[in-house]
């Protein structure tokens, strides 16, 4: 494939990659629109996907084949050990097994894993990590995309996207914060696989408004003392800190 678009849909900005023969050449952010992404109803998908159109022809990428991320409060991602040590019957018992760790019926899910290895705990067993996503939340990324006239070559989780882009460099282990707008993603890796994920419903927003708070400013400028200043206990006298620590203690 010689080229496609990267996608990241977040819920306070939209942002976008041009990939060509596996370099990036082109990136472009945008604010997200105000029609929530999720939304059963079919109006607001076609909203969306009016959208999206507009934002590949503003970004100037000049294809139509596109990829994008689930994320990860959308899906159930654990690692689990499985009573065998064969790799070749994974398959067999992969359903049976992974339906204690998924709050929904797993006929109503879509059902990826991959294996880890022999586990570390449980000898003669294997971790294998269990990604699951509600087949609603897949077909609606589907049904949007197909209203946009995109060609959508991938969805995954957010965390494996990112543990794929990041896991030559990793020092081992490693554990990977990604703070988004309303949610933090929280993964350890190991060995170049990921043996751990959380996502907490706490994210920049939430910092933001704590230094708003603290320092009497609007969104914006909250916003900009946060990518000034950051955890930097000897800026502004540690007053960032302090005011975004009680956000990160919860």
């Amino acid at each position: 494939m010689e080229s496609f678009v990267g996608l990241d849909l977040g819920s306070f900005n939209w942002k976008g990659v041009l990939i060509q023969n596996r370099t990036l050449v082109r990136l472009f952010i945008k604010p997200a629109p105000r029609v929530p992404l999720f939304s059963e109803d079919k109006e607001a998908q076609e909203e969306i996907a009016k959208a999206l159109n507009n934002f590949i022809k503003e970004g100037k990428f000049g294809t139509k084949d596109v990829a994008t991320a689930i994320p990860e409060f959308h899906s159930f991602t654990r690692l689990v050990t499985l009573p065998t040590n064969k790799p070749e019957e994974v398959k067999g018992i992969i359903s049976h097994e992974a339906q204690p760790y998924i709050p929904i019926p797993i006929e109503d899910v879509t059902l990826a894993y991959e294996i880890i290895g022999p586990s570390d705990l449980e000898p003669g067993k294997l971790d294998v990590l269990l990604v699951a996503v509600p087949k609603n939340i897949t077909q609606r990324y589907v049904d949007i995309f197909s209203y946009a006239r995109l060609n959508l070559l991938s969805l995954e989780t957010e965390t494996i996207a990112v543990s794929r882009v990041f896991r030559e460099i990793f020092l081992d282990p490693t554990m990977l914060v990604s703070i988004g707008a309303s949610t933090t993603d929280i993964s350890i890796f190991k060995d170049g696989k990921i043996h751990f994920t959380r996502s907490i419903p706490t994210g920049g927003e939430s910092l933001a408004r704590a230094v708003m708070q603290e320092f009497g400013l609007d969104l914006t400028q909250a916003q900009s003392f946060l990518h000034t200043y950051g955890l930097e206990e000897k800026q502004l006298e540690g007053k960032v800190t302090k005011a975004i620590k009680p956000v990160f203690d919860l």
